[in-house]
């Protein structure tokens, strides 16, 4: 096969020209030629999915045992977000053409999962009344995490502005997703093209959401230290990291490194091998600590504690 640089094309039938930097092979040669690592990756792959499977297993029938009726679905969709991201890595690392569509929705499954839980925090810590009058009675009061929130000092303004902020990840994110994945189904090098285009917008939510979020846990976790749900939001919250911010920085330094590359598609190959399997792996790491959080620290005689604070009992 042909070397090719990266501003060059690939002619594969003399008809049809390819963007090196985003050619993937087709399937068939695909399977070929990277046999060995593919089989090695979704060895790999396989096993973190079945660990996966396994703690989300046992982490629902700990939070159906140990938990009241009207919480256990919402605990339960938030930790589908696990298992979600890598079930969509291992397709992506079996169908590579598809990893981008297993990229953005895994991201999509992070926000609708964190959106619920949010709602399950701030309805545990007593709701929306509860921290404003904590905030009013100056028992509570916003820290200064996010500069987005520093210029706002009518306290139920700040608490608008942070719920804004986190309600708004997974209704804009949404969109931004549809519009990404219209243009990719359309043309897979003009979505490469514009990549740098969205790329803005994308990172302009997520830092109001991390901002609005930790601006919140700041703000209401040190009134309930002993509140085991700020941690599991915590555990979530990396999940973030893994799926969108870690992609992006991949991707941009991919997109600087010049290489050579022949119609196997080795770059495109390589780095979503490299990339699927690093977030599986960090994943897997991420699911052993709630894991461990749900079925060690978490006793029972702890949980079934007499409180009125529903936050105690979740």
């Amino acid at each position: 096969m042909n070397n090719v640089t990266t501003g060059d094309a690939i002619d594969l039938n003399g008809s049809t020209s390819i963007n090196c930097r985003n050619f993937l092979p087709p399937l068939e040669v695909y399977y070929d030629v990277y046999a060995i690592p593919l089989a090695i990756s979704l060895i790999i792959g396989g096993v973190i999915w079945l660990w996966v499977a396994f703690a989300f297993v046992q982490v629902i029938r700990r939070i159906k045992r140990m938990t009241e009726k009207n919480q256990v679905m919402v605990l339960i969709i938030a930790n589908t977000v696990y298992l979600t991201v890598v079930t969509f890595n291992v397709v992506a690392l079996v169908l590579p053409p598809v990893a981008v569509v297993c990229d953005i929705i895994a991201f999509l499954a992070f926000c609708w999962c964190i959106l619920v839980f949010f709602r399950f925090l701030k309805k545990a810590v007593g709701g929306d009344s509860v921290i404003l009058a904590l905030y009013e009675s100056k028992a509570a009061t916003p820290p200064p995490v996010c500069p987005c929130f520093r210029f706002i000092y009518d306290k139920k303004r700040q608490l608008t502005a942070i719920r804004f902020g986190i309600i708004q990840l997974p209704f804009y994110n949404s969109v931004v997703a549809a519009i990404q994945l219209i243009i990719y189904s359309i043309d897979k090098d003009l979505f490469s093209d514009v990549f740098y285009i969205i790329l803005p917008f994308i990172i302009a939510s997520i830092v109001l959401y991390v901002g609005a979020s930790a601006s919140f846990i700041k703000t209401v976790a040190p009134l309930y230290p002993e509140n085991p749900i700020f941690k599991r939001f915590f555990l979530l919250q990396l999940v973030l990291i893994i799926t969108k911010p870690q992609i992006i920085i991949l991707e941009l330094i991919y997109n600087a490194i010049s290489f050579e590359c022949t119609e196997a598609g080795e770059p495109k190959v390589y780095v979503n091998m490299i990339k699927q399997l690093l977030i599986l792996i960090e994943v897997a790491i991420v699911v052993f600590y709630s894991y461990r959080f749900y079925t060690k620290e978490l006793q029972p005689s702890r949980e079934k504690e007499g409180t009125k604070n529903s936050a105690f009992e979740a």
